[in-house]
């Protein structure tokens, strides 16, 4: 990445699936150290402790959509933003083929599947950090950090231990 394009880089911490039995603060002290220099903290939908969004708020400005555990008409659906000139959505539930909204996004970053998915789909890079809790049916406990710069989009995928 050129300086130019370091200098005009934006950080996203991407979170998302926090769900299950664990401690917030285990776990914020690991997202802490991993999303130290972020920007902006995005999270995926679903959470256990509504008091783990408190605490995101504190590393960073929180972008949230709403999930499924819990449903909570307080957040939307879906954000679209432009981001370093990025068209980057976010959204719980994978979209769907006929889902025109993501059709048109650069970025899409979804949860509920719980599982790591960096790929991309009719021109559409899809995004999945899955849960650094290892919540369900997943034995992942992950979540990522998406550096967007004009023309440049780089994910780290980082790795938690049980908190």
């Amino acid at each position: 990445m050129s300086q130019y394009c370091r200098l005009m880089a934006v950080r996203l911490g991407i979170i998302g699936d926090t769900q299950g039995r664990y401690s917030v603060a285990g776990l914020m002290e690991q997202v802490r150290h991993h999303f130290e220099a972020v920007d902006e903290v995005w999270h995926a939908g679903d959470w256990q402790y509504p008091e783990l969004l408190d605490e995101l708020r504190t590393i960073a400005p929180l972008t949230l959509v709403n999930g499924n555990a819990p449903d909570d008409p307080r957040y939307p659906e879906r954000v679209v933003r432009e981001i370093e000139g990025w068209r980057v959505g976010m959204v719980h539930r994978p979209p769907r083929p006929a889902d025109s909204w993501a059709a048109g996004l650069g970025i899409c970053i979804h949860g509920h599947t719980h599982h790591w998915r960096d790929e991309v789909v009719d021109g559409v890079r899809y995004i999945n950090v899955s849960t650094p809790t290892a919540s369900g049916f997943s034995s992942e406990r992950t979540a990522g950090v998406l550096t967007l710069a004009p023309g440049s989009a780089e994910l780290e995928r980082v790795e938690f231990t049980k908190p």
